[in-house]
């Protein structure tokens, strides 16, 4: 049976190959009544999975996930602060 929440495109292997497991990334979390599900390096995984052939997503809570590769448990944080700055007016506009 196929994951409805993964694209029809969906290729874990070509992301292996890739080598995508070097550097992860947590973009989003969801948490319903129902589940709790993350996204990891473009990868949606609920807790249990296992991506990248060697990444288990053992806890997901609401800013981080807690993931465990080759035996080293390692928490993945959501970015949770504004990056955003102030630009300044630009001074030819006020002469």
């Amino acid at each position: 049976m196929r994951d409805p929440t993964k694209p029809a495109y969906y290729s874990a292997v070509a992301l292996i190959k890739q080598g995508t497991t070097d550097d992860l990334n947590l973009s989003s979390i969801w948490i319903s009544k129902h589940s709790k599900r993350a996204t990891i390096n473009g990868i949606v995984a609920k807790q249990g999975d296992v991506i990248f052939s060697d990444i288990k997503v053992m806890k997901i809570d609401n800013n981080s996930v807690r993931i465990k590769q080759n035996g080293v448990s390692r928490k993945l944080k959501l970015l949770t602060h504004s990056l955003k700055t102030r630009v300044s007016p630009d001074q030819s506009s006020h002469d």
